[in-house]
């Protein structure tokens, strides 16, 4: 409680301190606007420039064709229909993320949001999917307690503002399941187990509707996998997924 105070009332403070001084962008310190990050420095963040899965978003490091499918979505489809990731999981990239993710830097929000925004215009928009809700990957209660904040729900709701879209957080829940970390376990495995520590909360506003998953960043896919399959099977007519960033696969 103390602490989402207090993440509550940097917010307010930073609002504040926006009216009286001009913001400086944090990597080359010019006036950045009404970011934290200045166009320019977003430009040259590590976007993914090689080929990636046209399934799950995965960037490849080898030359792979136009149409490349990777070798997981080959052997296990998942169950939403595109997987769309902004940047890669490293340097700056990986920096901010952290600050936002682990450090209470919920006031990179609208700066990292620009990027998904970006995504979604350039990639998902001509696909005219017709989203009817932004649907962030929840958190346990006692973690977003902890935390102050899920961080992709902020991503979410930021990303649906800009949009003018919806954002629907209470259509999935997180639920404890004593697994322990997944790091070592397999795709099977670790799709079960995402799957058991999820559960749609509002079968009834699930029919017959195309979501977007938003999350902040992609390892393996199961999880983002594991929730769409619910949401699938709890009515949902498609889902596709909007990654802030995903380490590339070697």
């Amino acid at each position: 409680m103390l602490r989402r105070l207090a993440l509550t009332l940097r917010k307010w403070a930073g609002w504040a301190l926006d009216a009286l001084y001009p913001r400086d962008c944090l990597f080359c310190g010019r006036p950045s606007g009404d970011g934290y990050v200045c166009l320019d420095c977003l430009g040259r963040l590590p976007l993914r420039r090689n080929p990636s899965c046209l399934i799950c978003g995965a960037e490849s490091a080898m030359p792979e064709g136009p149409d490349f499918v990777c070798s997981d979505c080959l052997r296990h489809r998942p169950a939403f229909e595109r997987a769309f990731v902004a940047a890669r999981y490293e340097g700056d990239v990986r920096r901010l993320v952290h600050d936002f993710k682990y450090h209470g830097g919920i006031w990179l929000t609208r700066d990292l949001a620009r990027l998904l925004v970006a995504l979604y215009l350039d990639r998902l928009a001509p696909l005219r999917p017709r989203i009817d809700a932004v649907v962030p990957i929840p958190m346990l209660r006692r973690k977003r307690g902890a935390r102050g904040y899920n961080q992709a729900e902020l991503l979410a709701r930021e990303l649906a503002r800009q949009l003018h879209l919806p954002c629907r957080a209470g259509l999935l829940r997180r639920v404890a399941t004593g697994v322990p970390s997944q790091t070592r376990l397999g795709r099977a495995e670790r799709l079960r187990n995402a799957e058991a520590a999820f559960r749609p909360a509002h079968p009834r506003h699930l029919r017959g509707k195309t979501l977007l998953l938003v999350d902040d960043v992609l390892t393996t896919g199961a999880t983002c996998d594991a929730c769409a399959r619910l949401l699938r099977r709890a009515g949902a007519k498609r889902v596709y997924v909007l990654a802030l960033a995903r380490p590339l696969r070697v």
